[in-house]
């Protein structure tokens, strides 16, 4: 990967001696296709003599820099985009770096998706994908780039990942940073079909939107039982400040009298402000002899085993075994 900004020099002076050719080389971060070269006039000749007088250099089979230096992030971008042509588009994480999101596009490779059985020559840096259901309709243009729309960005950067908890992350960020809505996602995962980590994209998004369908599909009682675990006396569902079923008490009664409780909440990376409200409750459930814990509903998907050992550290007691004694039997035969 380029260790270079985004920001180029001004096209070299030697462009202008084709018509076109320093539009084409502002509009494209100085990356060109021999194509669009030959368009504008240039002949094998010419372009042999700058390369060999090393102003311009080559990049893969398809495209030209025109300028001698090393590619920075903007122009592998379009040396990817020119390389694939009508066949295909950015997608995933490097169509999120064009979209806008912060945070979730640390790959140094260049990922593009192509129709089913598309030949790509090779790339230095580019992963190819191939997709059945990839359609016009489906790309569109950001910054002069061919890229899967965002939603469509936002699933499949997921779906590549091996990892269901990078799900919850990169779909909350996709909502907070204002690229998207929870309704979108959701309208976009009803077309996906049977993609990896689906079931968890959508209770991502039901618990970005706060958690009601998350939090009805927890059976503490089951987790406990499961792990060994005295299941908590009772357990409520309770409502934000927005009136948002949102939280999931629990209460166990320790073994030295005191209460311990579980609040699960339901919603994910919620805002500052919000947080603000749950410390401010936390402060008024604290009683002397009662303790609360806090988790989130994803916990309890991806990492229960872990939860319970810290339920089980906290002092919850271990299910005991339900003795099974045998029946008397009588022998009516004898009678």
């Amino acid at each position: 990967m380029s260790t270079y900004p985004d920001s180029l020099p001004p096209p070299a002076a030697d462009v202008d001696r084709w018509p076109g050719l320093r539009a084409l080389s502002v509009r494209q971060a100085g990356v060109v296709s021999r194509e669009q070269l030959r368009q504008v006039g240039l002949t094998w000749g010419d372009l042999e003599a700058q390369l060999a007088a090393r102003r311009w250099s080559e990049y893969g089979p398809l495209t030209v820099l025109l300028r001698n230096c090393e590619p920075t992030r903007l122009q592998l971008r379009h040396a990817a985009a020119l390389h694939v042509g009508d066949k295909g588009c950015l997608a995933a994480a490097t169509a999120l770096e064009v979209h806008g999101l912060q945070g979730f596009c640390d790959d140094d490779q260049i990922h593009v998706l192509t129709p089913r059985a598309s030949t790509v020559p090779p790339l230095p840096g580019l992963v190819v994908h191939e997709s059945r259901r990839l359609r016009p309709e489906h790309i569109v243009m950001r910054a002069g780039l061919p890229v899967t729309g965002l939603e469509r960005s936002v699933i499949d950067r997921g779906a590549w990942q091996r990892r269901p908890r990078f799900v919850y992350a990169l779909l909350a960020a996709s909502v907070q940073q204002r690229l998207t809505t929870a309704d979108r996602l959701l309208a976009e995962l009803r077309t996906v079909g049977q993609v990896r980590h689906v079931a968890h994209m959508r209770l991502a998004v039901h618990d970005i939107v706060g958690g009601s369908q998350a939090l009805s599909e927890i059976d503490l009682v089951r987790f406990c039982r499961k792990h060994r675990l005295q299941p908590p006396e009772q357990q409520a569902i309770r409502r934000d400040a927005r009136g948002k079923k949102r939280y999931l008490d629990a209460e166990w009664r320790l073994l030295d009298g005191s209460v311990l409780v579980l609040e699960v909440d339901g919603a994910h990376h919620i805002a500052v402000a919000y947080w603000t409200e749950d410390m401010k409750r936390g402060r008024q459930l604290f009683k002397p002899g009662r303790y609360v814990l806090r988790c989130g509903a994803h916990e309890l998907r991806l990492q229960p085993a872990e939860l319970a050992a810290d339920l089980e550290l906290a002092g919850v007691p271990r299910l005991i075994p339900r003795l099974v004694t045998a029946r008397p039997s009588y022998d009516l035969a004898s009678q």
